[in-house]
């Protein structure tokens, strides 16, 4: 192990630390707070240091963990510090599982990856080892040391964990060059999520070298899926990397099923006042010969019939449009008498 500082030097615990690094639970005398220290092992190249720092330096989220702080040696970095995740290892959920409790396990995976990515930074290493809860119940992502920019993922030697590794990172360029994107990261959180929800196991198939696919279906997993994120779920196993959504694409679907039926639209028309929501779903709006119907179907305000000259923000409304933010809705024909309605749409976020 790296030489300490005397601010943590107080070593509590010494840690597994996997393949490439040695870690120490310490006390950082400072600040009255334990941090994880991470040192390269003997014969490991320094760079790999230095792009866990990069990525972790970048990357903001309440989903990922931390660096604190560093450590040099003769002017030069040799450890990282890092926030202690203080709870407990993620865990299979028990079944059966519920299907809002599935999707409250799989949001924070997508979202923290999402949010990697919105940095242009690839993980390239996800599996439930490298994901852990912290005191307040929050999951985090840990353990970037083969982390890269997503212009530059590309190694000659390859690294990588059977059963989470997409096919495409077995084949080499005629650089002899392993290729990493976004889309590597999201098989190894669809597969995650298989085991997260399948009783801590994969199909036999994933741990082929490459992996046999197609080999996964969420809806065979028993629980009450909608139809929508049994597809996209799926899609992120997918064997062609093209046919995966990005981990954003996945977090907004998950978002879109567990805040159902959980918005609220409120209309003002002078002294009358509507509210649109799951406790009163449809309104009609008149205002002489003009009409327009809304309806709330638990993920939208749509428009569901349109009488006369009706606008919204100065554009004729229609059938099927959908009402999101604030607008203005206008009855009335332009050159006559014009009645100005206004509908403000909340916007509630999953909190977990």
């Amino acid at each position: 192990m790296i030489s300490l500082p005397p601010r943590y030097v107080k070593v509590l615990k010494v840690l597994a630390g996997g393949g490439m690094s040695d870690t120490c639970l310490c006390e950082d005398s400072h600040l009255q707070r334990r941090v994880v220290i991470k040192g390269l092992k003997p014969g490991i190249e320094k760079h790999r240091l230095m792009d866990e720092l990069a990525a972790l330096s970048a990357i903001r989220s309440k989903y990922v963990v931390q660096v604190l702080d560093v450590i040099y040696d003769g002017g030069e970095i040799v450890g990282l510090v890092e926030e202690f995740i203080d709870g407990p290892d993620l865990a299979p959920l028990p079944a059966p599982i519920d299907m809002t409790a599935a999707l409250r396990a799989l949001y924070p995976m997508f979202a923290g990856i999402a949010e990697v990515h919105a940095h242009s930074r690839l993980h390239r290493d996800l599996k439930p080892e490298n994901m852990k809860f912290d005191g307040a119940g929050v999951l985090k992502l840990f353990d970037f040391g083969l982390a890269k920019l997503a212009t530059d993922a590309k190694t000659q030697v390859l690294y990588y964990t059977k059963g989470y590794a997409a096919p495409e990172i077995f084949q080499t360029d005629a650089s002899g060059n392993h290729n990493f994107t976004t889309a590597v990261d999201v098989f190894a959180i669809g597969v995650s999520s298989l085991w997260l929800l399948g009783g801590g196991k994969i199909p036999a198939e994933l741990y082929h070298v490459p992996p046999t696919l197609p080999c996964c279906d969420f809806a065979a997993l028993g629980i009450v899926f909608p139809p929508s994120i049994v597809a996209v779920m799926n899609r992120t196993v997918a064997k062609n990397p093209k046919d995966r959504p990005s981990a954003e694409e996945v977090r907004l679907e998950i978002s879109r099923q567990l805040l159902f039926d959980k918005h609220r639209m409120l209309i003002t028309n002078g002294a009358q006042v509507h509210s649109l929501s799951s406790l009163s779903r449809n309104v009609r709006l008149t205002v002489g010969s003009d009409t327009v119907s809304l309806k709330y179907d638990g993920y939208d305000f749509s428009v569901t019939a349109v009488s006369g000259h009706v606008r919204r923000n100065n554009k004729q409304m229609i059938v099927g449009d959908k009402l999101i933010g604030a607008s203005v809705i206008v009855l009335g024909a332009p050159n006559g008498y014009r009645t100005s309605i206004t509908a403000d749409v909340s916007h509630p976020e999953v909190v977990l």
